[in-house]
C-alpha cells in the first residue's frame, strides 16, 4: 500500500477519534461570592455627653460596618424611656451609665452589663454668675438629663461633697441641652453637664461650681447594657457590638481626628476649641478592654441604697455578665489593638 494510501486512512480516523473527545468543562464564573446580609440593629445612648464617644467612634468609623452589623443610632432619653426600649427588645444593646440598670435590678429587672468604658465622673455643676458659693445653691434646684441618669449620680456625689446634700432639689430637665436652656430660662439654679455642653454653658456666661471628677469617687458611666434573655439567645451579636466598641475607644483615644469628627457628628458642636478641648478632656478617659468596672458599680449600689434597701446587700458581680469580653481577650484582639493583652 502506497504512504498516500496509508495517509488517507489514518487522516479519517484521527478525525474520528477527535470527535469522541469529551467537551471541555464550561468556565468556571469567576464572580465573588455574595457578602452575607448585614444585621440590622438599633442602638442607642443617653447623653450629649462625650462620654458616648467610643460608641460614636465605632459608628463613625465603620466598626460596626465590619463586625457585620447594621447599626443604627439615636438619642433616647435615660431612665424609663431608655429601660422600657431595651426591655421590649426595640433597642436591644445600648450605652448608658450603670445606675439605672442597678435600681431596676434591684427591683427584679433582666437588664446587664456587658462591657464598660468610662468609670470616672467627669460632669461638673455649672451655675449663673449670680450664684458665687455653694451655699447660695440651698433651697434651689439642679438640672439633670433624668433620674437615675449620668448627670443625676455626678449630681448627687457633687452635693454631697459640698455639704448641701437634702438641701437641693433634682430636676429631669431631659438632656444636657435642656439643662442648659432650663438654667438660662431660670427654671433650675444650675446644671450637671459634661463636655461639649460645659463649654457651651461658659460660652453662654455660666460657671463651673464644682468639677465632679475632684471628689475622687468611681461610677461606672458608659457601658453597655441589653437583658439576659437578649444576651442568652444573641451571644454572637452582643459580642460583634462589643467588640466595635472596643475597636472605637481605641480609635477614639489614637485618632484625633476621626474621634473629633465623631464629637461633631453626634453633639453638635462645630467650633474648632470646643471639639478640641473636648476631645483633649476625654481622650484618656476611656477603658482599652471595655471590662466593667466593679468599683464604679460599687459606688453606683451605695447611692442606691438611699432609697433601695437591697442595695446594701447586694454586690457588683450581679449585675455584671463578663462572659464576652473574656471571649474578646481570649481571642487575642486586644493584642491586636493595643500591642498587649492587659493595656
Amino acid at each position: 500500500m502506497s504512504r498516500w494510501s496509508v495517509s488517507a486512512l489514518v487522516v479519517p480516523l484521527l478525525l474520528a477519534l477527535a470527535g469522541c473527545t469529551p467537551a471541555s468543562p464550561p468556565p468556571q464564573s469567576t464572580a465573588p461570592p455574595k457578602a452575607a446580609e448585614k444585621v440590622a440593629l438599633t442602638s442607642a445612648y443617653t447623653t450629649t455627653s462625650a462620654t458616648m464617644a467610643a460608641l460614636w467612634t465605632a459608628k463613625q468609623g465603620g466598626y460596626f460596618d465590619q463586625e457585620g452589623l447594621d447599626v443604627k443610632l439615636s438619642r433616647i432619653q435615660a431612665g424609663p424611656p431608655l429601660m422600657g426600649a431595651i426591655q421590649s427588645g426595640e433597642v436591644p444593646l445600648a450605652f448608658a451609665g450603670a445606675q439605672q440598670i442597678v435600681e431596676a435590678d434591684l427591683q427584679g429587672g433582666d437588664y446587664v452589663i456587658v462591657a464598660g468604658f468610662i468609670d470616672t465622673l467627669g460632669q461638673s455643676i455649672y451655675v449663673p454668675a449670680s450664684i458665687e458659693r455653694p451655699e447660695q445653691l440651698k433651697g434651689g434646684a439642679i438640672g439633670v438629663s433624668n433620674f437615675g441618669a449620668i448627670t443625676h449620680v455626678a449630681g448627687q456625689v457633687g452635693v454631697e461633697y459640698l455639704g448641701l446634700k437634702g438641701q437641693v432639689t433634682f430636676v429631669a430637665t431631659g438632656g444636657p441641652p435642656e439643662t442648659l436652656a432650663s438654667i438660662l430660662g431660670g427654671k433650675v439654679q444650675g446644671g450637671v453637664m459634661s463636655p461639649p455642653d460645659t463649654l457651651k454653658a461658659r460660652a453662654a456666661g455660666l460657671h463651673e461650681l464644682l468639677d465632679v471628677a475632684r471628689t475622687g469617687v468611681k461610677s461606672q458611666t458608659a457601658a453597655v447594657v441589653t437583658t439576659r434573655r437578649y444576651l442568652r439567645e444573641h451571644p454572637d451579636q452582643v459580642e460583634r457590638y462589643v467588640r466595635a466598641a472596643i475597636q472605637g475607644s481605641h480609635a477614639f483615644q489614637t485618632d484625633k481626628a476621626l474621634g473629633q469628627k465623631a464629637i461633631e457628628a453626634f453633639t453638635d458642636t462645630h467650633d474648632p476649641d470646643q471639639l478640641e478641648e473636648t476631645y483633649t478632656y476625654f481622650k484618656d478617659q476611656f477603658s482599652k478592654t471595655g471590662f466593667p468596672s466593679m468599683e464604679g458599680i460599687q459606688q453606683n449600689l451605695d447611692i442606691a441604697a438611699d432609697n433601695v434597701p437591697q442595695a446594701k446587700t447586694a454586690t457588683p458581680a450581679q449585675f455584671v455578665d463578663t462572659t464576652i469580653v473574656e471571649k474578646i481577650k481570649a481571642s487575642g484582639f486586644l493584642r491586636q489593638l493595643w500591642g498587649t493583652d492587659t493595656p
